[in-house]
């Protein structure tokens, strides 16, 4: 079978007798295999190491804490849905507390996700088009800062589940009205989990709402009858975030997790808009390949096939999402590149020379960002120099900045629900806590933490009255203990409790002062 051919025969979403016809390798469990086999070998650089990424190693923590009975948002606080700790915590169940069982994890979401963009894109393209696609999706993550266990990654998988029961309407015949609704209904809960890891799922989730509707229209539902099918879908979107917020209203926190997950994000400031531009270029120049390869296809496209432009509109909304935000950090732009390598695989399946150029480009720059992250953040052996330095905790270690993976790695108790460096030590978090971002830090202070860790330089945007106080209790109360240089101008700086100010009394003591609610120890 030609490739060609094989466009509108995809073996991975429509059953039929060209199904047969694939060669093995390029069928289910086989084809899974060999994009694992990529995945692990693109990888395979950071598995093991505690500090990938400063998000995943609170995620981390907080996933390992929920295990010992901590409670997100009361008492470790965050503005990420919860989805992004169950996952976590999950890892941390099956696979045991250390960082491999979340990569190892993050590592088949990503293969699956590659898995269902390959027979996604045999709608649009032929095999080699629809395989480009899949290992670029592989290969882009670790450009764009998605080479552990980063939301994203987590969560574009149930996005491109949900696309795909969509993509069955709009490219195939009809399937009647009954599996219609229940497609429909599927993706929507699909999206709803995916929402309880990233918000601005919803966006997308709209977009395939209005898709699936126009093909129910198409096949002559009348609105009234599609307008019911629409709520009873956002019904079915909305309810993992009801249920989660239901829960903790059971538990009298209600107004916690709304604060958290909704408030809080209003109360932020905004970063200037210097920063903010420079990083949106940066965000466009690494998946600027990719999407000029998919501007070529849409503009070359012979026929308007509406996968297509569902794939565009995708594209579309994805982008959006983040526009919105206006927070343009690497990995906010993986969920971009799913329907942009989609709709630029009918491209890189004809241009073979630019198709293995892109790969090589690709493959040769995400292990060089990798080991480059590693030189300049650290790994394995920068975390255990550090914790020799800290040395025992039983008052808590406070990371002021730095790693969050430091908590679990010294095995400490937390000495605030603040434990997130950014929420205290970051200008635009200053009056969206909850609580003055001075005050709390004052009250870490006071209770005299065992071992505090700093970075050096300050970051640009640092919330300078929260620093002098830090400055200064370190200057009274503590000493310098240990500098642990990583990369060629960032200073790890470990400072110990003097003897003479280090809390005398017992922990139990002074758990409750320490935690604000209740303090969840290792």
């Amino acid at each position: 079978m030609t490739d060609q051919a094989a466009v509108h025969g995809n073996s991975l979403s429509r059953p039929g007798p060209l199904a047969a016809e694939e060669p093995r390798w390029r069928q289910g469990p086989w084809l899974f295999l060999i994009l694992l086999a990529v995945a692990v070998l693109v990888r395979a650089q950071t598995f093991g190491n505690p500090v990938i990424e400063f998000d995943e190693q609170f995620y981390r923590l907080v996933g390992e804490r929920m295990l010992d009975g901590a409670v997100p948002y009361v008492d470790i606080w965050d503005r990420k849905p919860i989805g992004n700790f169950l996952i976590y915590a999950f890892a941390a169940l099956v696979g045991g507390k250390g960082p491999i069982a979340y990569q190892l994890l993050a590592t088949l979401f990503a293969t699956g996700t590659a898995f269902v963009l390959y027979g996604m894109a045999r709608h649009v393209a032929g095999w080699r088009g629809a395989l480009a696609a899949a290992i670029f999706y592989l290969l882009w993550l670790n450009l764009l800062q998605g080479e552990g266990g980063q939301s994203s990654v987590f969560y574009t998988l149930p996005v491109c589940l949900a696309a795909r029961l969509v993509l069955r309407h709009l490219a195939g015949p009809g399937r009647g009205t009954r599996v219609w609704l229940r497609d429909g209904a599927v993706a929507m809960a699909l999206l709803g989990a995916a929402i309880q890891i990233k918000y601005t799922v919803a966006l997308e989730g709209a977009l395939f709402g209005l898709a699936m509707l126009w093909t129910g229209r198409r096949a002559g539902l009348d609105m009234r009858t599609l307008a019911g099918v629409a709520l009873l879908w956002i019904g079915i979107a909305l309810a993992p975030t009801l249920a989660v917020w239901g829960a903790y209203a059971a538990m009298g926190h209600g107004d916690t997790w709304l604060f958290a997950n909704v408030t809080s994000i209003l109360k932020r400031d905004k970063l200037p808009t210097g920063p903010t531009i420079e990083d949106f270029l940066t965000g466009i120049g690494i998946i600027l390949l990719p999407l000029l390869v998919a501007l070529h296809a849409i503009r070359t496209a012979r026929e308007r096939e509406p996968a297509l432009w569902f794939f565009g509109l995708w594209a579309a909304t994805a982008l959006l999402a983040i526009l919105l935000l206006m927070t343009f950090s690497p990995h906010y732009w993986i969920p971009v590149m799913a329907p942009i390598l989609l709709v630029a695989a009918p491209v890189l399946g004809r241009a073979k020379v630019v198709t293995a150029g892109m790969g090589l480009l690709a493959l040769v720059a995400g292990q060089i960002l990798i080991g480059f992250f590693i030189v300049s953040k650290g790994d394995a052996r920068t975390v255990r120099n550090l914790v020799a330095a800290i040395g025992p905790t039983p008052n808590c270690l406070y990371v002021w900045d730095g790693f969050p993976a430091l908590y679990n790695a010294a095995d400490s108790c937390l000495p605030s629900r603040f434990v997130f460096p950014g929420h205290l030590n970051y200008a635009p978090e200053a009056h969206a806590l909850g609580v003055e971002a001075t005050e709390e830090l004052r009250r870490i202070l006071a209770n005299r933490p065992d071992a505090v860790v700093t970075d050096e330089p300050a970051y640009e945007f640092v919330n300078r009255e929260t620093l002098a106080i830090l400055n200064d209790a370190l200057a009274s109360h503590y000493v310098h203990v240990h500098a642990e240089k990583t990369g060629a101008a960032r200073w790890r700086h470990v400072y110990r409790i003097r003897p003479e100010y280090a809390r005398q009394a017992g922990l139990e003591a002074s758990v409750p002062e320490m935690a604000g609610t209740r303090m969840v120890a290792r």
